[in-house]
């Protein structure tokens, strides 16, 4: 099928004990905001992909193009008319899926949506020539196949670059955080200093006979 399926890192950020940082609070966010795009964009397509209408399709391009089989990758014939008006009638369906990844891709990881964006163009432009027959029915598998690997490649290069970013956020603001609690705890001790200098001094005498014993406090 003529789409690029969004496969996510799995990444994490080292988490220490004590209150999240911003950058855990932000990766946290990202991650659940991607997973949940990536689940709506393969339910939508995967509709589109199980219709009845699209069964004479499925023949010819697989849901994910990098399990394009050999058979699918060695067909030279070119689409029928019949093909052409299911894909035509679908591609309005399919744009509506890719768009509403992209714009939840936009809340969570919008550096990812130009990498898919063009993606998604070049998609179209295949579309379009297989339907004009400069693209055979396996050639144009093949390239979904070499664009989806592609693009597979280019979001995990973005996904890595983001989260280094964010480590090293978070080890700043941990470093931060480490540095204000040794201030705190310097400034506890010398104010404790402070307070023992100034403390008044009370001496307390008792007589017995010749004898007086005192006690300073």
């Amino acid at each position: 099928m003529n789409i690029s399926r969004l496969m996510i890192s799995a990444i994490s950020l080292t988490l220490l004990s004590g209150c999240p940082t911003a950058a855990q609070r932000q990766f946290q966010a990202m991650k659940t905001g991607t997973q949940a795009a990536v689940t709506r964009m393969d339910n939508c397509i995967s509709t589109i992909y199980n219709s009845p209408e699209y069964s004479v399709i499925r023949s010819h391009v697989p849901l994910d193009p990098r399990d394009a089989t050999l058979a699918q990758l060695s067909d030279n014939s070119l689409i029928s008319q019949s093909e052409w008006k299911i894909m035509s009638e679908n591609y309005t369906k399919i744009q509506q899926c890719r768009k509403n990844f992209l714009e939840d891709l936009s809340k969570s990881e919008p550096s990812l949506v130009p990498i898919l964006a063009k993606s998604y163009n070049k998609a179209t432009d295949d579309l379009l020539a297989l339907s004009a027959h400069r693209l055979t029915w396996g050639e144009f598998v093949a390239r979904n196949r070499d664009r989806a690997t592609e693009t597979q490649a280019a979001v995990q290069a973005e996904d890595r670059r983001v989260v280094a970013e964010l480590r090293r956020e978070h080890q700043s603001e941990v470093e931060q955080r480490q540095r204000a609690a040794e201030a705190l705890a310097t400034w506890a001790q010398t104010q404790e200093m402070i307070n023992a200098a100034n403390r008044p001094v009370f001496t307390n005498c008792t007589g017995f006979g010749n004898s007086v014993n005192c006690i300073t406090r």
